[in-house]
């Protein structure tokens, strides 16, 4: 397997305590955004939702956060790290990144192993809350940074955007080279599809809580 070199001085940071703080506020934001889905889904079921139509709002809800969580966590953890990332995750998580909450420690053992800095020798765009909650937006950026790692192609693209089965209308159509050849078979998915079910007053994403916990620890990186 190809090995990726590092910036100069990145694995000199491991034993700094900015390092060791950084993954521990990354760990704890991460066990808040699966504690306020779990929640989410609760008090959705409580209102009369099926499990599966509370799971499934409660996926769309938290998609923007979990991106949001995980764009950042991509590009502060080493090309190599990534690349184990990739093997390992479900199909379709750049589709629907709420996959991820269901996974560990697949998502805490990629934070322990992260930096407060940009770990690529690449430049690469620093992921946004507009780009987020986008999905086109968001896999336009998705798919620049796995062309950036080697990952290209259709075969890449239907595991990590899966293809026909992807949900949520836009979702695919910013995937460049990743989805060469397969037409205009992106543009359509998810169109038609009816409205998320609807949740009673007082269910509320995490929202801003982690997108200003990111932010906040950036700050503070």
């Amino acid at each position: 397997m190809t090995t990726h070199a590092d910036p100069p001085g990145l694995l000199e940071m491991e034993t700094l305590p900015q390092t060791t703080n950084y993954r521990a506020e990354r760990q704890k934001l991460w066990e808040l955004l699966r504690h306020k889905r779990d929640e989410y889904v609760a008090r959705a079921q409580q209102h009369g939702a099926t499990a599966a139509a509370a799971a499934d709002a409660a996926g769309r809800s938290f998609r923007g956060e979990v991106n949001l969580f995980l764009g950042e966590l991509l590009t502060h953890s080493r090309k190599d790290d990534v690349l184990a990332f990739l093997m390992n995750a479900p199909r379709e998580w750049g589709a629907r990144s709420e996959l991820l909450l269901d996974t560990d420690p697949l998502i805490p053992s990629l934070v322990a192993r992260s930096f407060p800095v940009g770990a690529w020798v690449d430049r690469y765009e620093e992921i946004s809350k507009r780009v987020a909650d986008d999905n086109k937006q968001w896999s336009t950026w998705l798919a620049a940074r796995l062309e950036q790692v080697g990952h290209t192609g259709a075969a890449v693209a239907d595991r990590v955007f899966g293809v026909v089965e992807t949900v949520g209308q836009g979702v695919g159509e910013g995937v460049g080279g990743l989805g060469k050849g397969l037409g205009g078979l992106f543009g359509s998915v998810g169109e038609g599809l009816g409205k998320a079910v609807m949740i009673g007053a007082g269910v509320v994403s995490v929202g801003a809580v982690v997108v200003g916990g990111i932010y906040l620890l950036r700050d503070k990186s």
